[in-house]
């Protein structure tokens, strides 16, 4: 009997004890069953609840998260398992713990496990899933492309700017899973990941720039085999590249491989000034290192800026630790420049046959190979052939036939001589952009004007690689709003002393004549300027374009250029010539560009006299001292101090 007291009276159910403890024991047992059949779901929901694993930072980026936007920035809905898994990150961790669970099924490839990898990577640290593996067998195309046992390394590529497009004008990044296959020394088969706009063929370029600026176009990650990189870089545009091999522990480096297979393919707003390939690579990196790698963009973020970043981290990790992040610098150097160099192993005599056989398309070429030793014509085909291929793949589309019957032309005249080792030209190092100064460039000076008042001048552009910068790349420019203003502390007085919207100088420095290629230097200037105007302050705006020839002895901290400039102003002479010439010279941390020439002063054949000149001293890579002189404008000269930030 069982008694339940009510108040004092006991009353007797008419149960007996022994059913009453066999149904209590079958629920127990039924919630016991249920409830270690939900518990791998339930704890682990529960454990992750607890942790606040759906708002950790590795969970955010993983996800692409904008905290600010309270959304992803991923548009494409396949990379969310949960339909709210855009902008709802607690969504989303639980649809992808519940999906781990999920049944295999014939389709084993698009089973949540095998399409997002770095998610159940990450969250196995985290958390304790039953059964989890790197290497699921039903993964089979995710364990082939990851290549897991052959990946040793992950390196960073910056790619030299290049003028013939818009969006590659301030360089290009990309990132690289190195294999280091003995067969495969220049890393052709390693896998590059490239992030880019995806682009309408024949698009008006006008309509780019514009719709490249505003986020009118959708971007995305590529992967390709780094031949295909080189290709189109080095081969076909002639951009120089530097290769940053990275210091990654095998962790760090198993999840961004991870993560990059979930990302290639899936679509981003593209903005050609700051959410661009070294951001979205940069991100990539954020995501698996302690560091802040993208830092503070100042409304553009451009791909020397995340170079830069690389080599902060860099330092002050070697400072406090002894480790580094950035293993390796290695320059890849352009076709045109490993052509220069080959043809700089040429006496001059040898040079003037290189040219005459280019020029007459090899007809003459046995004439001028008979006076050569067997040693000497060897080197002179084996650059011939090296022309040859350099121009086979320059000339995008189907080349001229006739370059292909040249170059098997000196390919049987190379045939017909002993076997000999192939003579590859030393090229020197070049620094990379990223080891000067930083682009953003900050200024203050005292100037002194033509009526002899001095004030303060106060100079800043987002983006200065001046040709006397620390930062410029053989003493080519690019400067971009470059606006300097003065103060008079007498009546405290503010006026505008220059801008320039854009300055360019190209000059040629690897100048080896060869016939029928481009030796010419070139400059570009749109601007306003503060000049003197019937003896008051005026403003003279102009754009000019100016064509020369430049050169730079071997091995000489110095070159020079000659240059004719056309000029349309605002102010008269309306038109105007600017015939000039100018030496540039590296001598330790100093910088000097020198300038002289004339002007037009009318349309009767009158010129005025032009020169000047700037001196920068690199203080440190931060700080520089500068000085500017000129007899042009209406600030006579300047001195003071850089800032690069």
């Amino acid at each position: 009997m069982i008694y339940i007291k009510n108040g004092d009276v006991p009353i007797t159910t008419g149960l007996q004890s022994s059913t009453v403890c066999s149904l209590f024991f079958f629920i127990a047992l039924f919630l016991w069953v249920a409830s270690a059949h939900a518990s791998p779901v339930t704890e682990i929901l529960n454990e992750a609840e607890q942790r606040r694993l759906a708002v950790h930072p590795t969970w955010l980026k993983l996800l692409h998260y904008d905290q600010e936007k309270n959304q992803s920035v991923v548009l494409t809905d396949t990379f969310f398992l949960s339909p709210e898994g855009g902008h709802d990150p607690y969504a989303e961790l639980t649809a992808t713990l519940m999906a781990y669970f999920s049944p295999w099924d014939q389709d084993a490839m698009n089973h949540p496990r095998c399409r997002f990898p770095a998610r159940y990577f990450w969250l196995s640290k985290q958390l304790t899933l039953p059964n989890y593996t790197l290497r699921d067998d039903h993964c089979q195309r995710l364990k082939e492309w990851a290549l897991f046992d052959h990946v040793t390394s992950v390196s960073f590529l910056l790619v030299s700017g290049y003028l013939g497009n818009p969006a590659s004008t301030f360089g290009h990044a990309l990132l690289k899973l190195n294999t280091d296959v003995p067969d495969d020394p220049l890393g052709f088969f390693d896998l590059t990941i490239n992030y880019g706009a995806l682009i309408p063929e024949h698009e008006n370029p006008l309509r780019y720039i514009v719709r490249g600026l505003s986020g009118g176009y959708e971007a995305g990650f590529s992967d390709r085999y780094f031949y295909t990189q080189d290709l189109v870089y080095t081969r076909t545009e002639f951009r120089d590249m530097w290769e940053y091999r990275l210091a990654l522990s095998d962790q760090e480096q198993t999840l961004l491989i991870l993560y990059i297979w979930e990302i290639v393919g899936k679509k981003f707003t593209y903005y050609f000034l700051d959410k661009n390939c070294a951001y979205r690579l940069a991100e990539l990196l954020n995501m698996v290192i302690d560091e802040e790698v993208v830092g503070e963009a100042h409304g553009w973020y451009l791909p020397v800026e995340f170079f830069h970043r690389l080599q902060d981290i860099d330092r002050t990790r070697r400072k406090a630790t002894g480790n580094p992040l950035i293993q390796s610098i290695r320059l890849i150097p352009s076709s045109q420049r490993k052509l220069f160099y080959q043809l700089q192993l040429l006496t001059m005599a040898e040079r003037k046959a290189f040219n005459a056989i280019v020029r007459e398309a090899g007809s003459t070429m046995l004439q001028h190979l008979q006076p050569l030793t067997p040693e000497r014509k060897s080197l002179l085909l084996d650059s011939l052939l090296a022309y040859q291929q350099y121009r086979l793949i320059a000339e995008k589309g189907e080349p001229d036939l006739s370059v292909r019957a040249i170059k098997d032309q000196i390919l049987l005249a190379r045939l017909q001589l002993p076997a000999s080792p192939v003579v590859e030209a030393e090229i020197p190092a070049i620094l990379s952009p990223a080891e000067g100064s930083k682009p953003m460039a900050i200024g203050a000076s005292l100037a002194i004007g033509n009526d002899g008042d001095s004030f303060l001048r106060l100079t800043g552009s987002p983006f200065k690689q001046e040709r006397i910068g620390q930062n410029r790349f053989e003493g080519n420019e690019l400067v971009v709003l470059d606006i300097a203003v003065g103060v008079f502390e007498e009546d405290q007085k503010i006026f505008l002393d220059h801008l320039d919207m854009i300055r360019i100088f190209n000059t040629n420095r690897l100048s080896i004549p060869i016939a029928g290629e481009n030796q010419f230097s070139w400059d570009l200037r749109a601007g306003v300027s503060r000049v003197e105007n019937n003896g008051a302050d005026g403003y003279d705006g102009l754009v000019s374009f100016g064509v020369g020839y430049g050169w730079a002895p071997r091995q000489r901290p110095i070159a020079g250029y000659a240059m004719v400039d056309l000029a349309a102003h605002t102010l008269d002479p309306l038109v105007r010539l600017r015939p000039h010439v100018a030496l540039q010279a590296d001598i330790g941390q100093l910088r000097v560009w020198a300038y002289t020439g004339a002007e037009s002063a009318g349309y009767n054949g009158d010129f005025n006299s032009i020169w000047g000149g700037k001196f920068q001293y690199l203080i440190n890579s931060r700080y520089a001292l500068q000085i500017e002189l000129t007899n042009e404008r209406f600030t006579r000269a300047s001195v003071g101090i850089n800032w690069y930030r």
